[in-house]
């Protein structure tokens, strides 16, 4: 007979999410990993098998609800829809703002250590992903200003996920999810600037 669970699957991922996001992956034992989630060792192996398959359920679950809600917009939109995305960063309530900068900027620089494939394929897959959402809104801009545009679409999109990528570091490392403020304002200034007054 199977073994009943005692938690609830999703509340567990959401709640490793925010304790992967805050202390990392390896900096994060399993003992307080179970203390965190309230799941247990067998469930950590046996349900997400293992620690590293709990880390990717939490990055598959971070990246859907980072693309639904907030990049979206930008497919039928163009530059204020950027715009909007960047400002989102560093404002305080915002699903993409933390003082524990971005879950996937996080996985990004720790992984440089580990070397794990599956987490390399998640964290390219996630900034693969946004750099497609700002081409599709930079596209959309152009079609609309016609012959007149001052940028091309996919140098700009490729320019822009480095940016988003800083902004998140800098907001860790002060802790602070406004940190990164002065860089948003610049790059929503310049992006601003390609729209015909």
């Amino acid at each position: 007979m199977p073994r009943q669970k005692s938690y609830d699957r999703q509340n567990a991922i959401t709640k490793a999410c925010n304790a992967f996001w805050e202390h990392g992956f390896q900096s994060l034992g399993v003992r307080e990993l179970e203390r965190l989630t309230g799941l247990n060792q067998f469930a950590i192996r046996s349900e997400f098998g293992g620690k590293e398959g709990l880390y990717l359920e939490t990055l598959n679950y971070y990246c859907d609800a980072a693309i639904s809600a907030e990049m979206a917009p930008m497919k039928q939109g163009g530059i204020p829809e950027i715009v909007s995305f960047f400002k989102g960063l560093v404002t305080p309530g915002s699903m993409t703002s933390s003082d524990y900068g971005c879950l996937i900027v996080n996985t990004g620089i720790e992984n440089a250590r580990i070397q794990s494939p599956r987490l390399e394929n998640a964290v390219r897959s996630y900034w693969n992903t946004l750099e497609d959402h700002f081409l599709i809104a930079l596209e959309n801009e152009q079609a609309e200003q016609g012959e007149g545009a001052a940028f091309t679409p996919h140098i700009l999109a490729a320019s822009l996920v480095p940016a988003v990528m800083g902004i998140h570091a800098h907001n860790r490392s002060h802790r602070d999810q406004t940190a990164g403020r002065p860089l948003v304002d610049l790059i929503c200034s310049i992006l601003s600037g390609y729209r015909p007054l």
